[in-house]
């Protein structure tokens, strides 16, 4: 080996790393891999057991919207609903695209013993707003 060529090489794990960077950036793209609405339903009791990944039903009476149903972004399972009846506070305002996917404002923040979730949904993807695991913050205090 030369010593040019050992200055212009690449470390193996550095082009790796970037390779797996913008693989997933491209993936996250892709539109299948968007939040969308899967179907209107009138009533909660309406909306099944298993909902696909990436997907919220949307409850709604013929004049206005009621609610939106969806599993957490996080994937440990939990469900989320969202009140969209502005009559009743706190109110979000959901936006749907033409290929329906799904915009929220404002931010979702979900907690509940030591899990909290908080992220923004916009356009069909999820952008995280806080750390997905306990943290120093959230932690309960020790007990003396």
């Amino acid at each position: 080996m030369t010593p040019k060529f050992v200055a212009r090489r690449i470390p193996l794990r550095r082009l790796v790393a970037k390779w797996w960077t913008r693989r997933r950036a491209l993936f996250e793209r892709l539109p299948f891999r968007r939040w969308r609405l899967e179907a209107t339903v009138s009533d909660v009791d309406e909306v099944p057991v298993n909902i696909r990944p990436r997907r919220a039903y949307l409850v709604a009476a013929p004049s206005h919207r009621k609610w939106l149903v969806f599993d957490c972004a996080c994937g440990s399972g939990h469900r989320i609903l969202l009140n969209l009846d502005e009559s009743r506070l706190p109110a979000w305002t959901l936006r749907l695209s033409r290929t329906k996917a799904l915009t929220l404002h404002p931010s979702v923040n979900y907690q509940h013993d030591r899990r909290t979730c908080h992220y923004i949904l916009a356009n069909g993807r999820i952008v995280w707003v806080g750390p997905r695991t306990p943290t120093a913050t959230n932690r309960r205090p020790p007990n003396d």
